[in-house]
């Protein structure tokens, strides 16, 4: 099993209204730029503003779990798994001095 490094994770991101209609046109969105999911989905609008309520289709993703992601939802703890993890991380890297 390889591992999974979550500050590599990226989505690319469609909508189902374009998927419909023969498009896959989207963008690749990486989650390393957002503190949360407000901001991600804030990405999302900007991307495709073309449509006034867009249902966002997660087309593909790498680096994310698959108990973290779905076509059509990102849990909102994927920010805080990553940013504990990389908390972790940190502190497993921080060498440690014995008397």
């Amino acid at each position: 099993m390889e591992a999974t490094d979550l500050n590599e994770a990226r989505i690319y991101v469609g909508t189902y209204a374009k998927y419909n209609n023969g498009s896959l046109q989207g963008e690749w969105v990486e989650l390393s730029d957002f503190y949360d999911l407000d901001g991600f989905m804030e990405r999302c609008a900007e991307i495709h503003e073309d449509e006034e309520e867009p249902e966002y289709m997660f087309q593909a993703w790498e680096e994310i779990p698959d108990g973290l992601i779905a076509e059509s939802h990102l849990e909102e703890t994927f920010f805080e798994l990553r940013d504990e993890l990389d908390r972790l991380n940190d502190t497993e890297n921080t060498p440690r001095f014995h008397e």
